[in-house]
């Protein structure tokens, strides 16, 4: 069974490439190989400082990954082309992890519409607007209002990012950023890594309107294992995240919901999940709950998978 994995901190975790391999966290080549062929997004994140201290940590991290690969090419290969995309849906290997990178917030884009371009050609497939500051962008959830929404240059990001190739994700950003978003993209967008807040009342969740609205354009909707994101009481079981799967797909249909799993961004994970050599679980009781095996396939991967074939073919439709 391929996984797809849209979301995942680990480059902001760990200090040098070899850690990629095998660490203690959450994720690493050696277990995300465990249950098949793996397909990750790494997340360029930097939690705290000023904005150009963030920037230069995320830039950090993308020269990280790319010396991995350089390093141990075997094990770990950036997915650029549609045809390392269909390599990996077509052969099976467990041998190496397939990769995109997504940066976890504008700030790596400075004030520069310029830098979009640059990091288009070192690899940035997927742009998440925020994260838990407003930026120059845009407003985060948890921001402070900065721009009511998106600003002039973060109009001016949606536009370049979508004529590149590059996916909108729009985790963590605020209401009224989501909604400006959906106003002006002529392409899909995505939550790499947000539920249902009708099921959860976490504002970093999202409304019916908003899972609609991803889905009526296409885009997929990853579920994130933060326990405080699946349940109000913060504690949270395999089934939990199978409410939200199960809320998604009957509201939008089984295509539209993936996985996002934000390991090493999250302090802990559902119980009997210790990592991401545990995420098998949640497709085997799918499989329990009588879910067809060609469902429980697109939501492990193929759904996010064909997502980023009909971007890097250029066919958005």
């Amino acid at each position: 069974m391929h996984f797809f994995d849209a979301h995942c901190d680990i480059l902001s975790a760990i200090y040098n490439p070899r850690e990629l391999l095998s660490n203690k966290r959450h994720w690493d080549v050696e277990r995300a190989l465990s249950n098949g062929p793996f397909f990750q997004v790494f997340s360029l994140f930097a939690e705290d400082g000023s904005p150009g201290t963030r920037k230069k940590r995320m830039e950090d991290q993308l020269e990280m990954v790319h010396e991995a690969e350089r390093l141990y090419p075997e094990k770990l290969k950036m997915v650029r082309s549609i045809g390392d995309l269909d390599e990996w849906l077509n052969k099976k290997d467990v041998n190496q992890v397939r990769y995109m990178i997504e940066a976890e917030g504008a700030e790596i884009l400075g004030e520069s519409l310029e830098e979009l371009d640059r990091l288009y050609d070192r690899g940035l497939r997927i742009l998440t607007l925020s994260w838990n500051y407003d930026n120059a962008v845009c407003d985060s959830v948890a921001g402070q209002n900065t721009h009511n929404g998106l600003s002039e240059f973060g109009r001016q990001v949606v536009e370049r990012a979508e004529s590149l190739g590059i996916i909108i994700d729009l985790s963590h950003c605020s209401d009224k950023t989501f909604s400006d978003v959906e106003e002006i993209a002529a392409k899909p967008f995505i939550a790499s890594h947000s539920n249902s807040r009708t099921l959860c009342k976490h504002r970093r969740n999202l409304t019916d309107s908003q899972i609609i609205s991803i889905a009526k354009r296409g885009g997929i909707i990853g579920i994130n294992l933060f326990p405080p994101f699946l349940t109000d009481s913060g504690n949270a079981l395999i089934l939990d995240i199978i409410r939200h799967i199960e809320y998604i797909s009957a509201l939008v249909g089984i295509s539209y919901v993936g996985f996002g799993f934000d390991f090493d961004g999250i302090g802990y994970a559902p119980e009997a999940i210790r990592g991401v050599e545990d995420t098998i679980k949640v497709a085997e009781a799918l499989l329990r709950l009588n879910y067809s095996e060609e469902s429980v396939k697109g939501i492990t991967g193929l759904n996010f998978a064909g997502l980023m074939r009909r971007i890097l073919s250029g066919c958005d439709n």
